[in-house]
């Protein structure tokens, strides 16, 4: 196994109304999301094997999304929770590629410890995990073993928290959370609006940030959207930028990048001290160029890249991209 993700696996409505709220808007597109699980689908359509542990409902959208991950060809260990109902997220879409997020939660918050096995997170090179499984108690206590299963194994710890507010209510339990995950990363991948959120008044000084929220990890790439993406290895520092695409929605984008990039370092056995300035530059154009790809369509796993889709994209515009919307 190359990679193993666990938590939330849920069906995003995104509105098809670019600057209609979630109360004008009428027209939706349906599709299998979660960050973890975006994750996942961009490994497996890049060739890795991805499995993929969280809890879904028993009813016809939990189904979906065991359909939509086998489909593209991830290894689901999904448990099907006969008491709560598939979470769903509401996704409203800014005029300028903000978004907005109306959550109806459910059983993603019932990730159980006993989905961890040890046997499964020793199988892995890397382990993947967000902040939002950190949210109730028992999906919690189910991340938190994964990552201490992961450490005692030597396994690598990749990172991507997100903030959202409607998920909680009390701001302060919701950075915390985030916090911590950051905590036990080896691999981060965070947004710029994230990490604002957890490190404010500090403008674009990213190395600041990170000190701040306490990242002592090995590789940390802070996406800055339409600017591309800077990125911290040790000492040093870079930043690339986006490729040129015509955004459609840009959902899932985040996800495609860190599986672009999990799947570049796992090509070279995360030995960053070996990997030279121009090959590290090279790894987060690609990673830039996945997200972009994935920006193009409705629907982050329909929308994730495979390599040749990537590979097409870089040739074309070389290390001169920006993203337009």
């Amino acid at each position: 196994m190359d990679v193993l993700c666990i938590g939330e696996a849920l069906i995003d409505f995104v509105s098809r109304e670019r600057g209609s709220t979630l109360v004008t808007a009428s027209e939706y597109s349906a599709a299998t999301g979660g960050a973890p699980a975006n994750v996942a689908a961009g490994l497996s359509k890049l060739g890795r094997h991805a499995r993929m542990i969280a809890t879904v409902g028993d009813d016809a959208f939990g189904r979906k999304i065991e359909h939509d991950l086998a489909a593209v060809g991830v290894d689901c260990a999904l448990r099907i929770d006969p008491d709560h109902f598939t979470t769903l997220a509401f996704v409203k879409q800014g005029t300028g590629g903000d978004r907005d997020f109306a959550f109806s939660s459910g059983a993603h918050d019932y990730l159980l410890p006993d989905q961890i096995t040890e046997a499964d997170v020793r199988q892995a090179l890397v382990l993947h995990y967000g902040s939002i499984s950190l949210r109730s108690p028992q999906s919690r206590e189910a991340t938190l073993k994964a990552i201490e299963l992961a450490k005692n194994a030597g396994v690598v710890c990749s990172c991507d928290p997100n903030w959202r507010a409607d998920l909680w209510p009390d701001h302060d339990q919701g950075r915390a959370a985030m916090l911590e995950s950051i905590a036990h990363a080896d691999i981060l991948k965070i947004s710029d609006a994230d990490l604002e959120f957890l490190a404010p008044d500090h403008g674009d000084d990213y190395a600041a940030e990170l000190d701040v929220i306490g990242f002592k990890g090995r590789l940390a790439a802070v996406t800055l959207g339409a600017d591309g993406t800077w990125y911290k290895a040790g000492t040093r520092t870079g930043q690339v930028p986006s490729p040129h695409v015509v955004v459609v929605e840009t959902t899932g984008s985040g996800d495609a990048f860190t599986a672009a990039l999990l799947d570049s370092l796992i090509a070279r056995r995360f030995d960053l001290e070996s990997i030279g300035d121009d090959e590290l530059r090279e790894i987060m154009l690609r990673a830039c160029a996945a997200g972009a790809l994935t920006a193009t369509g409705y629907g982050a796993i329909p929308s994730l890249p495979d390599a040749k889709e990537i590979d097409a994209l870089l040739r074309m515009v070389g290390n001169n991209a920006h993203v337009v919307e």
